[in-house]
Formats: C-alpha cells, sequence, structure tokens
C-alpha cells in the first residue's frame, strides 16, 4: 500500500497533530503501508515522527525545495509543468490531504498554485488513486482562483469533507463544486492521545493561554488591542493563584507575539515552546483552564475535557463549539472586561466541573464519529 499525504506540516502544531492522526490511522489499518510527505513539511527530517510506518520523502520534492529550481524555471520563464509533480508518487493507491484550511478567499491562491493541483491531481486520477480531502475548513468562496481551486479538486476528488455547516454551505454556493462527493465530518484529532511533558510538572492545573498572529493579520484586532487583551486575561488567571503560561503552539512568528505579550504585562510569566504536538496536546489536556486563539489548540482542549474560551479570526471556531454542544465560549474582541468575566466564570470551580462533566458526555460520539469517517473513507 502506497499512501501520499498533503497539507500536513510540523512547524504548526495543530497540522502535526493532524499528521499525527493520519498516521496512527494508517498504523492501525495498513501497518505494511509506505507513506509519502514532501521534504518541505517535515522540516525536522523523518527522523522526528514517531512511527512505525515505512516514512519516506515524496521522489524528487528533496531537490525541486532545496534547489530553489521552481523560482529559476518562473523567472526564465521556461516550462516547469514537470515540477508540479513532486508529489506524484508512480502506484500510489491513497491521496490524503489535511490542508485544515487552505481553500478560502482569506488566502490569495496563485494561479502556480492552481497548476500544481491540476497537474499533480489529474496525474494520481489517472492511475487510479483515491484522493481524499480530509475534514478541513472551505471559505468564504468569492474570488476567481478560489474557485477555481474548489472546481480543480472536485474534479478528481473521490470525497472532500468540510468538518461543519459553513463550510459545507460555502461549497454548496461556490457552484463548483460536485456536491455529491462531499459529506461533512468533524475534526478528526481526537483519538489521538497526548504526552505529558514531564518538564513541566510545575505547570499542571494551569492556566494556559495560546496566542496566534492570525488575530492579527486576519484583520480581527489590532495588535496593541490584542496584547491588552492577553494581559487582561494572564493577570485574571494569576488572581486565581494557578500557574499560567503561554504556550507557542506554532513557530517563530507566534513565539514572538509570546515575548511581545511576556514584556508588555512585566515578564513575569513562563512561555512554553518547541514541543512537538503529541507534547502540545498533553499539556493542554493537563491544564485547568484552555484561552486560545488557536483552532487545534481548542480541538485538543475540548476532546481531551478541558473547559476553553476562544477568540475567533473564523467560522470554524465557532462550529467547533457546536460539534460539542456549546455555543457561547468565544471571547468578545471588543469587551475587554466581558473576558474577563468569562475567564472568572471557568475558573469558579463549580462551573469547571460542570463544563468537564459535558464535554466528558460528548467525547465518545466525538470519537465514533472520527471512527465513522475512517470506515467511510477505506470503503470507498
Amino acid at each position: 500500500m502506497k499512501i501520499v499525504l498533503s497539507g500536513v506540516e510540523t512547524k504548526n502544531k495543530g497540522a502535526e497533530l493532524m499528521l499525527y492522526s493520519i498516521l496512527q490511522e494508517i498504523e492501525r489499518r495498513f501497518p505494511d503501508s509506505k507513506v509519502y510527505i514532501p521534504y518541505n513539511r517535515i522540516k525536522q527530517g523523518l527522523g522526528y515522527i514517531k512511527t512505525s510506518l515505512d516514512l519516506k520523502y515524496t521522489p524528487y520534492s528533496y531537490f525541486v525545495f532545496k534547489s530553489h529550481i521552481q523560482g529559476l524555471f518562473r523567472r526564465l520563464k521556461l516550462p516547469s509543468d514537470w515540477l508540479y509533480s513532486f508529489n506524484f508518487v508512480k502506484g500510489a493507491d491513497w491521496f490524503l490531504d489535511g490542508s485544515g484550511f487552505a481553500f478560502s478567499d482569506q488566502w490569495d491562491i496563485s494561479n502556480q498554485r492552481l497548476r500544481m493541483w491540476e497537474v499533480m491531481l489529474s496525474k494520481l486520477y489517472k492511475q487510479g488513486c483515491k484522493i481524499v480531502f480530509l475534514p478541513q475548513a472551505f471559505g468564504p468562496v468569492e474570488k476567481p482562483n478560489t474557485k477555481r481551486a474548489l472546481n480543480i479538486i472536485s474534479n478528481y476528488a473521490s470525497v472532500i469533507m468540510p468538518r461543519e455547516k459553513v463550510s459545507y454551505n460555502y461549497l454548496i454556493q461556490s457552484g463548483v463544486v460536485n456536491m455529491y462527493k462531499v459529506k461533512l465530518f468533524s475534526d478528526f484529532t481526537s483519538l489521538v492521545e497526548g504526552r505529558f511533558p514531564k518538564k513541566y510538572e510545575h505547570l499542571r492545573d494551569g492556566i494556559c493561554v495560546i496566542p496566534n498572529l492570525r488575530m492579527i493579520d486576519r484583520g480581527k484586532i489590532s495588535f496593541d488591542n490584542y496584547i491588552h487583551l492577553l494581559s487582561a486575561i494572564i493577570t485574571e488567571g494569576k488572581d486565581s493563584n494557578r500557574p499560567v503560561y503561554l504556550l507557542n503552539h506554532e513557530g517563530p512568528k507566534d513565539a514572538d507575539l509570546c515575548m511581545k505579550c511576556k514584556e508588555t504585562i512585566g515578564g513575569d510569566i513562563e512561555i512554553v515552546t518547541n514541543l512537538n504536538a503529541l507534547e502540545v496536546k498533553g499539556l493542554i489536556a493537563s491544564a485547568y483552564i484552555v484561552v486560545t486563539s488557536r483552532f487545534h489548540g481548542l480541538a485538543s482542549a475540548l476532546n481531551c475535557c478541558v473547559p476553553c474560551l476562544a477568540t475567533s479570526w473564523s467560522h470554524k471556531y465557532e462550529e467547533l463549539y457546536k460539534d460539542y454542544g456549546l455555543d457561547s465560549y468565544v471571547l468578545p474582541l471588543d469587551n475587554i472586561e466581558g473576558a474577563v468575566s468569562q475567564v472568572r466564570e471557568l475558573l469558579a470551580e463549580q462551573e469547571n466541573k460542570r463544563i468537564r462533566l459535558h464535554l466528558n458526555r460528548m467525547i465518545p460520539q466525538i470519537m465514533v464519529q472520527t471512527r465513522e469517517m475512517w470506515n467511510y473513507i477505506w470503503n470507498l
């Protein structure tokens, strides 16, 4: 069995968590598989990933990305379609895409990106490969290139999986997607167990705050106001006499954001960074409450039964809360007093326990849905 993975990576810990979700499922179902990932998706090297599978780079991807040959061919205006085949594996049985959130007007999808998808998917399709777009967010879809991208994946996909109703409706409204190929399933990381990093035992039962630069660069809140909001939340957390810490859930940019937040409140807060995705989830699972701006920080908290508040820059946050039967835990960005009040409410022992019990009742349903999703895929 040859399986090609797309969209996953290790810089963003949410994407890495999805990678582990996929690998662990393949380990259960097809332990003798060869699994291929583009070179640029695991910058730390294949040895960084803990798996029993035969993990490989896709053919030529090391050469293509290390040599910067794509840019050279573009500048010289030379034919370069063959370069878009770096994700092509001859004889591949499955192509699984776990992009998370790639097909939206919020990203400017380039003509080069469109051509890459067209060349790569058409070659896989012609050899009978099953092409699956795992649960992810889609939309809005107004820009021409967003519509073209969805049309391309619709032409070749065996199934496209929006992970909530808003994304499903965006696919309908686009007018370019074959809705017979669309199947709604929620986030699929619930089956992955985290690993608590023992060096952070002193943070157990603490208040975990996860920043996200997307809140600022997507225009949801100014830098100053965002830092002020996080600082007010951290101050409230410290008043509870529980450990409060900042968790970097992405890479250097979010690490820098954590540092700026620390400087603003006077430097008296620990920053946790450079953990792998399983350790990140393990630390989140140990928290008393989580306040997050990262989607998979929210997902990990909820499926570990940890009460969680979120700031939102996309519909995907509100929709995930609905999957867990919660709909009033997105923090207001223009009302710091209101946000702090919500934090104070979840810090109260009785309310915290109530949310944990509610999530504990929901988790079995979420896990069953994830297993149903994988059964649906393997039976295509």
